[in-house]
């Protein structure tokens, strides 16, 4: 397990992520919000139709549960604190974690 930076242009949040998730953190990020959302019968519940459009409307805990639930399940995802920086102000002890923005 390693920590990892995610946020949804909000402030950047710390979680534990099992080791492949975070040596591959931008690319396990696109497969949720590009693939398992829209094809995943279990991922068509983060799909909502916005003006007769169908949008994906999910966050960073909808994220780590799908971590949780469907990726990792014998590794257990969590939250282990909140920062309070964006992104782009990020003290320089976090700019070497890995780091996704939803």
């Amino acid at each position: 397990m390693r920590e990892v930076l995610l946020s949804h242009d909000d402030k950047v949040s710390v979680y534990i992520v099992p080791d492949e998730a975070a040596q591959n953190l931008e690319a396990w990020c696109l497969e949720f919000a590009v693939n398992w959302i829209w094809h995943d019968p279990n991922g068509r519940k983060l799909i909502r139709q916005i003006n007769g459009i169908d949008v994906a409307v999910y966050g960073v805990s909808d994220f780590i549960d799908y971590l949780n639930t469907w990726a990792f399940p014998d590794q257990q995802s969590k939250l282990v604190k909140t920062l309070d920086y964006y992104d782009y102000e990020l003290p320089e002890e976090y700019k070497k974690y890995p780091q996704f923005n939803f």
